[in-house]
């Protein structure tokens, strides 16, 4: 309370996610994760820098982290997750100029 006023109200920093927004959100994590794979497919047809295997490493334990997170029924960290692997191996397939 403030100056003996009443209570201050609650915010919630973030809204609770809908059931229908969760299922979303696993649907497009998993087809994240499907591409990050495919990707990463591709790039064990390659030979790689010693930057792009770091890359390739931290790809893989972002798509760990977000199965695992899809496990727990984290849907938001899962699509965080896998939306960094699926940039990350998007950035190393697609050609160098």
């Amino acid at each position: 309370m403030r100056n003996g006023g009443t209570s201050e109200p609650i915010v919630a920093i973030a809204p609770a996610e809908t059931q229908q927004q969760a299922i979303q959100e696993l649907s497009t994590t998993n087809q994240l994760l499907a591409s990050a794979d495919a990707n990463l497919k591709e790039l064990s047809r390659r030979q790689l820098s010693t930057d792009d295997e770091g890359t390739v490493k931290q790809i893989q334990v972002y798509m760990q982290q977000a199965r695992a997170a899809v496990k727990n029924g984290e849907a938001q960290r899962a699509y965080i997750l896998a939306n960094k692997a699926d940039m990350l191996s998007n950035d190393l397939v697609r050609p160098r100029r």
